[in-house]
């Protein structure tokens, strides 16, 4: 079975994080074709609206009951669907991933597939809104959007910091889903692009599990994994014996005044700097340990992370930077730094990025007034796939008079 991928086809894939996953993506990339990514956790009746909205050629299925799913319910009522290959069937089976790729090494031994490079403005990515109000919308994320994002992360520190902000040594462990353009962008293609290794998390219930076996140096993640470290201490320190819990809530004590010197405020005495290097290693790298014992600093986005769980990351040595972006701004629209942050703030934006609050009257409001967020630069999708409607009532003239808010 040949899947027939070619210039501008749609390959659908429904499979959580995988060393194929990423493979699938660059591989449809180099052909310019255009990557749809679903989710396990979806129903049938999810995937066979996104693949026929998307009119996807082929589809990737991660597991054998996902394919069998797909066989029974998604193929039957996606006429554009022509090939479905398992990732998980074994070496040998017809519609195994596996033996296409041997099939497809032995065909490129003999006639090396041709690369069809794409352009900045042809289409990377097709990924679907959750559809809480209605039927998915395909944002349309052409690869300079993505692009833009990978040179925006770069951008925000000056030149000499960009090798301590993303490191060569750098790894991550990916837990946020590709399928998303927070998870695929930030986790997946900026640290590609800068030479980071990555660890692929089993799943949400293993999450503390691979964080001690992988030890990631960056970790990409939403406010619920912090919180859930944040909860476990508190909860630890309110069941420990009053020594323990005092030990512990001085080892916090003094890392907010660690962290108070640091951001150039009071110099902490003589006495609290010995008792600090003390609990520093009897409790607080415990609690980093958490982590994998090797986190420099982390990101969080996806919504408002709570100002003590961030200030007690900081307290225990982890600097947590805030970020702010959607689907639609390929995601990235500001960010912090380890090097110029504030705790509660989402940041600055990132270079090429403008952004600016809009009145319901359609202009920017005066400073200091509430209004809508808004943003205009190379980051903005092109459109909702086949919906001009739903693309006119969020994208219009930005302020500039030429680019697209």
């Amino acid at each position: 079975m040949n899947s027939g991928v070619k210039e501008f086809s749609k390959v659908g894939i429904i499979s959580n994080n995988r060393w194929e996953w990423a493979a699938i993506a660059a591989a449809s990339y180099s052909l310019n074709a255009t990557l749809v990514p679903m989710y396990e956790a979806q129903l049938p009746s999810d995937w066979t609206y996104i693949a026929n909205d998307a009119e996807c050629s082929v589809l990737f299925c991660a597991t054998q009951n996902i394919y069998d799913l797909a066989i029974a319910e998604v193929v039957p009522q996606t006429p554009t669907v022509k090939a479905t290959l398992c990732l998980d069937a074994p070496n040998g089976e017809p519609f195994a991933f596996s033996t296409h790729m041997e099939a497809a090494a032995k065909a490129n031994a003999i006639e090396p597939t041709s690369i069809i490079a794409p352009t900045p403005d042809d289409l990377a990515n097709l990924i679907y809104t959750s559809g809480t109000t209605g039927k998915p919308k395909g944002v349309e994320l052409i690869h300079s959007n993505t692009v833009s994002n990978v040179y925006g992360v770069r951008g925000m520190v000056d030149d000499e910091l960009v090798h301590d902000f993303v490191r060569e040594s750098d790894v991550t462990l990916a837990f946020l889903p590709w399928a998303h353009s927070y998870g695929q962008t930030c986790e997946l293609w900026v640290g590609m692009a800068h030479g980071q290794s990555s660890g692929i998390c089993r799943g949400v219930p293993f999450i503390l599990e691979d964080l001690q076996m992988v030890k990631p140096t960056v970790l990409f993640a939403v406010p619920t994994l912090h919180k859930k470290i944040y909860d476990g201490v508190h909860n630890l320190m309110e069941s420990s014996s009053p020594i323990r819990k005092k030990l512990m809530q001085k080892a916090l004590a003094l890392g907010r005044k660690n962290v108070i010197e640091k951001n150039g405020g009071e110099v902490m005495g003589f006495l609290d700097r010995i008792q600090y290097r003390a609990l520093d290693k009897i409790v607080l790298s415990k609690i980093r340990d958490r982590f994998g014992g090797r986190l420099r600093h982390g990101f969080v986005a996806g919504a408002a992370c709570p100002s003590e769980v961030i200030n007690f990351l900081d307290d225990i040595g982890i600097p947590i930077c805030e970020g702010y972006g959607l689907t639609e701004t390929s995601p990235i629209i500001a960010i912090n730094t380890p090097y110029d942050r504030s705790p509660g703030f989402v940041g600055k934006p990132i270079p090429n990025v403008h952004v600016v609050i809009m009145g319901e009257d359609g202009l920017p409001v005066p400073h200091g007034q509430e209004g809508e967020i808004c943003c205009y630069g190379p980051n903005v999708m092109r459109g909702y796939y086949k919906n001009p409607k739903a693309t006119e009532e969020v994208i219009s003239l930005a302020p500039d008079g030429k680019s697209r808010l």
